[in-house]
């Protein structure tokens, strides 16, 4: 399954958890609309048993660059279930 996912097809994914990898000041400034745990991309990249390798997760981010990125980082490294929420936060508000 591709790294990107669109927020329709969220439900399909069955049980999962949200993470908000934007900055402090980015997660004070705008709060995600949903349950979600937030992990700073860089701490998430730098320490990324945060996670656990047999669930599943999407990350959003302000528009979906960095959580391409995170989640295809992520993936070469063996967590097969983490996505990137296309569009990023403002998808998960239409």
């Amino acid at each position: 399954m591709d790294v990107e996912i669109d927020v329709s097809a969220i439900d399909g994914l069955g049980s999962l958890t949200v993470v908000d990898i934007r900055t402090e000041q980015e997660v004070l400034a705008e709060l995600l609309p949903c349950d979600h745990v937030h992990i700073p991309m860089d701490r998430l990249l730098n320490h990324p048993q945060l996670l656990q390798a047999d669930q599943t997760y999407v990350l959003v981010c302000a528009a979906g660059m960095r959580t391409l990125f995170a989640a295809a980082e992520l993936r070469k490294i063996g967590y097969e279930s983490v996505y990137s929420l296309k569009g990023g936060l403002p998808s998960l508000k239409r």
